[in-house]
């Protein structure tokens, strides 16, 4: 059995980690043999952990902060060593360096690291530290790996940093989603407004997304405050979870828009709102460029209309017909017309945009299928 380590954050929420998630359980039900080991820098229990231990896979936590980095680095290569695992599978873009080194000297048959953020930024405050680190993590990350996937053509181009792909060594891997949660029965939606006491007949925009600076939140309080002064009830839902969180409520108070605003926090039923949403709402701070944007993915293949900022690859847009591109310096009034203007709009069946996700390789078939032959040869 091909025993593979995969180094991530933890199980706690994240696009990617809740892929990954997907993606064992999926191979598991298809009876791949494969043996997966999470080890998880964070060293702190995620809320999927336990539904992935069910699934047969394992979970190390670090017992050392990154920060403590050769304490850290120790105990790495000391499971490394123990286990003797086959596959290194790093998620961390150049932070991998550190955990390459680590292996130095290992029988791994195979070192893989998986770009899923343009930015490349390092985990640490000091501009100085990030401009003499960068590079040689880069480089290293570059010497050891045998092959480089980028969850988007640009989270992949900018790790090459203008060099070409190499064949054979670099590939595009586009995260998977399980469209079942997506066919599920639905409750009457004015039952699902009720729930959130809000108007049968209220147009919800919802935002999905950690609720930080970056995801940019308190942007869509504002196209709120634009549609407030028009005909058309609108309620915005938030769901996520981040430093941002008190301010959207601050802000929703001092616009005067507490009963058009609900703050969630983090949820496990994504899925569930987009069906019953009217719009996502996507105002992601153009850059650094998101390094794929799977929300927007999800929403299509609820069949949800999207409004987005250019923030997005271009790879996640599946069905056209449902997303609406719009730079944030357009301003909350035109975003607030768009808004309008997609409500006004006859859109595909969810049953067509769901379609067209499951064939497309954003499906989780699909991307367990490209993960699978990117293992090839090593079963």
């Amino acid at each position: 059995m091909t025993k593979v380590l995969h180094i991530i954050e933890n199980f706690n929420g994240q696009a990617i980690e809740k892929w990954l998630y997907q993606m064992v359980r999926y191979l598991s039900d298809d009876g791949s043999k494969f043996n997966w080991t999470f080890y998880s820098i964070l060293g702190q229990a995620g809320k999927y952990d336990d539904a992935i231990l069910e699934l047969g896979a394992k979970i190390i936590y670090s017992p050392h902060p990154i920060r403590q980095w050769l304490a850290f680095l120790r105990a790495l290569r000391k499971s490394m060593v123990v286990c003797r695992y086959d596959i290194l599978h790093s998620h961390h873009d150049i932070m991998s360096a550190f955990y390459f080194l680590a292996s130095s000297g290992l029988p791994f048959k195979k070192r893989i690291i998986h770009v899923h953020n343009t930015s490349l930024s390092l985990p640490t405050p000091s501009p100085i530290k990030t401009a003499l680190l960068h590079e040689p993590m880069r480089q290293v990350c570059l010497h050891y790996a045998d092959n480089i996937v980028g969850i988007s053509r640009d989270a992949l181009d900018a790790f090459l940093d203008g060099k070409k792909a190499k064949p054979g060594r670099d590939r595009i891997i586009h995260c998977g989603i399980d469209t079942s949660q997506f066919r599920r029965t639905l409750m009457d939606p004015a039952e699902f407004r009720r729930s959130f006491e809000l108007p049968e007949n209220s147009k919800i925009l919802l935002f999905v997304g950690r609720m930080n600076e970056y995801k940019n939140p308190c942007f869509v309080v504002d196209v709120l405050e634009v549609l407030s002064r028009t005909n058309l009830d609108a309620t915005a839902i938030f769901a996520g979870s981040g430093p941002l969180e008190a301010e959207v409520h601050r802000l929703a108070e001092q616009k005067s828009l507490n009963h058009r605003v609900r703050v969630l926090g983090w949820r496990n039923d994504i899925p569930l709102l987009m069906q019953y949403s009217d719009v996502l709402v996507w105002p992601v701070q153009e850059q650094p460029k998101e390094g794929l944007g799977l929300g927007v993915v999800e929403a299509q293949a609820a069949g949800l209309p999207v409004l987005m900022s250019r923030s997005v690859a271009e790879e996640a847009i599946v069905v056209p017909e449902l997303v609406e591109v719009l730079p944030l310096t357009a301003g909350p009034q035109v975003w607030a017309d768009a808004v309008i203007s997609i409500l006004n709009r006859t859109h595909l069946s969810k049953q067509e945009s769901l379609a067209r996700i499951e064939s497309s390789s954003f499906s989780i078939l699909q991307s367990a299928s490209n993960i699978m032959a990117l293992y090839d040869g090593l079963k």
